[in-house]
């Protein structure tokens, strides 16, 4: 069975609703519902571990159930070969909500716009800082090595210094660009691509509804 199976046939059997079940597991419910219709694509050997022990069940024996391979085998074998106990492996620690949308309106982060999470390395990550990540869209950061379908990794704040690459709201918009203040208090979100005029944000027109979401952190390109 396929591991979104599996899932959805415990969870059924067990009259356990979504939300109780990623309680158990140690991740959101919106992450599971993303699982249980196969949009998750490689779910990390610490998540399926998460999986297995939320089901009362040894990670052997749910990797044995499963006849998907479209998980991290080699995060399998690389850690058994090193003689760790795969039993008590946490969910990974860094893993970061790659969000499809950011509801623009309150800049709020909604579970229901989790596509799914990215593990990212301990050096790119500060304690007591919060992190999300978007897929990159178009060509109008290809100046600073983004590309279309690169995944972005920001760290939320709404306070950037000048030549900072971050995310932002405008309307219901939400762009990546390149932030710079000027003296007379406009602020110019440039693209790092000459075919796209920069925009200019009047903080004292509140039509514009602009918002400093995040600092771009990390870029992990598409292959």
């Amino acid at each position: 069975m396929k591991l979104s199976e599996i899932v959805k046939k415990y969870r059924k059997e067990n009259k356990i609703s979504t939300r109780a079940f990623a309680e158990r597991v140690g991740c959101t419910n919106a992450y599971i519902s993303l699982i249980e219709n196969e949009k998750v694509k490689s779910p990390s050997i610490g998540t399926i571990n998460g999986i297995a022990k939320a089901m009362n069940t040894s990670l052997d024996n749910l990797l044995n159930e499963m006849d998907d391979m479209n998980i991290r085998m080699s995060e399998v074998i690389s850690e058994s070969k090193d003689n760790i106990d795969l039993e008590n492996m946490p969910l990974p620690k860094n893993e970061i909500a790659t969000y499809s949308q950011i509801c623009c309106g309150n800049g709020l982060f909604i579970d229901d716009y989790i596509e799914d999470y990215i593990a990212i390395p301990d050096r790119y990550i500060k304690k007591g800082r919060e992190y999300f990540a978007n897929v990159a869209s178009g060509d109008s950061m290809i100046g600073k090595s983004i590309n279309d379908g690169d995944v972005l990794v920001f760290e939320k704040t709404n306070v950037l210094s000048n030549g900072d690459i971050g995310s932002f709201c405008i309307g219901d918009e939400y762009v990546c660009k390149i932030y710079r203040q000027l003296n007379n208090g406009l602020i110019i979100l440039e693209s790092a691509n000459d075919k796209y005029e920069p925009i200019e944000i009047d903080l004292a027109d509140e039509s514009q509804c602009f918002r400093i979401i995040g600092k771009l952190i990390a870029t992990f390109k598409k292959y």
